[in-house]
């Protein structure tokens, strides 16, 4: 029986520039799965730019880099408390390239603090890659400075809520609001021109019209004020109440939003999804800029590799400096050849230790089962988050 030919692993391996990596095997780090090669594709996305020199310009510039995507939630922010404490090098900057759909405001709080207790208000910032909405949002309020690459995007502070006949479907915390808002418009002018068309009209006293006027706007008002809960909507104006006051205490610190900024991502924006780039991110936050060669390099390289299509369920946190030390570390010296299979680095020990026990601290503010951001539950794990919690 003839031997079955061997594919070219060349012609496997070359990927196009800017694409993802394909899946890789169980417990392998995904940048391993092409190698070297893929490394190389990918620092062509932007310039001349590789993993390596982006690595070094990091390490010029004392700053680590952490990844954060995945939902906004509890478990999230301990994981991301476990990745602070494991730190080989207490270096003195952070970029935190942040992708997300949304969360738990209170997650999202407590991760702006965390690394605001860790680095500093002033060396924190936050590189935006892909999506990064509502608690992420939150999040990038608490930055001192943003970089925002070509394709990511923030969004407004709208707090999301289950629809109570639907599993899937949510409805936004402004629904209400903006609906009264809307009746209470609509029922003044269909009453002003009752009043003016029977008074006008028939030439009945401005009394009698007024009385008419009136029933008829209460005929057609009444049934559907009867439909607002109002319990419903003090628990919606709660949420959205959150919203401010997290973001009022973070920009304390950060001093990063303009005037007004806050109440118009809370407020001004008709769905959860709009879409804030770049250019209107500018004209709600003090400091926002393009990346550099290398910031964009890692930013995208690092998304494409654990964000992708943006189906996280879970929220993976990395430590990007000590995985790529330990990528360079356990680097073979040569390329593998067609009968020498690639060495695999599993991705606990690349992406350093983070199970480490996990320290005793204080209790998270606001622990009353408020509803999240972008409709991802939230996990009031146990884990308690060290040092982090001032």
């Amino acid at each position: 029986m003839a031997a079955r030919a061997r594919p070219d692993r060349r012609a496997r391996s070359a990927l196009p520039v800017g694409c993802p990596p394909a899946r890789p095997r169980r417990g392998v780090l995904p940048w391993r799965h092409n190698s070297k090669r893929h490394c190389q594709a990918q620092a062509k996305v932007r310039g001349n730019m590789d993993l390596k020199i982006a690595y070094e310009k990091f390490l010029e510039a004392d700053s680590d880099v952490l990844l954060y995507a995945g939902p906004i939630d509890r478990a999230g922010y301990h994981t991301l408390c476990q990745v602070l404490d494991a730190r080989e090098v207490n270096r003195k900057r952070v970029l935190l390239i942040l992708c997300t759909h949304g969360g738990d405001p209170n997650a999202g709080y407590r991760i702006a603090r965390a690394l605001t207790h860790a680095y500093g208000s002033e060396n924190f910032r936050v590189a935006v890659p892909a999506e990064c909405k509502s608690a992420g949002t939150l999040v990038c309020i608490g930055a001192h400075s943003l970089v925002i690459c070509d394709k990511g995007e923030l969004g407004p502070l709208d707090v999301q809520f289950q629809k109570s006949d639907e599993i899937f479907q949510q409805s936004s915390g402004l629904d209400i609001l903006r609906g009264m808002t809307y009746l209470k418009d609509d029922a003044l002018s269909a009453f002003k021109q009752y009043l003016f068309d029977i008074n006008g009209g028939s030439g009945l006293s401005t009394k009698v019209a007024s009385e008419i006027a009136s029933n008829l706007v209460k005929g057609i008002y009444e049934p559907m004020y009867a439909q607002i809960d109002p319990i419903r909507l003090g628990e919606m104006n709660a949420a959205l109440q959150i919203a401010y006051e997290y973001g009022t205490r973070l920009d304390r610190k950060s001093k990063s939003l303009k005037a007004g900024a806050l109440m118009k991502l809370i407020h001004h924006y008709p769905t959860h999804g709009f879409v804030i780039d770049r250019a209107e991110a500018r004209d709600l936050f003090e400091r926002v800029s393009h990346p550099s060669e290398a910031e964009h390099f890692l930013a995208v390289f690092m998304s494409s590799l654990w964000w992708g299509d943006g189906r996280n369920t879970r929220a993976k946190v990395t430590d990007c400096m000590k995985s790529i030390k330990s990528f360079f570390a356990q680097e073979p010296e040569h390329e593998p050849t067609p009968n020498e299979p690639d060495s695999a680095t599993t991705a606990d020990s690349a992406r350093g230790s983070l199970d480490s026990p996990r320290a005793t601290g204080t209790s998270s503010p606001g622990d009353g089962g408020e509803q999240p951001f972008g409709g991802c539950p939230s996990d009031d794990g146990a884990a308690a988050e060290g040092a982090y919690a001032a």
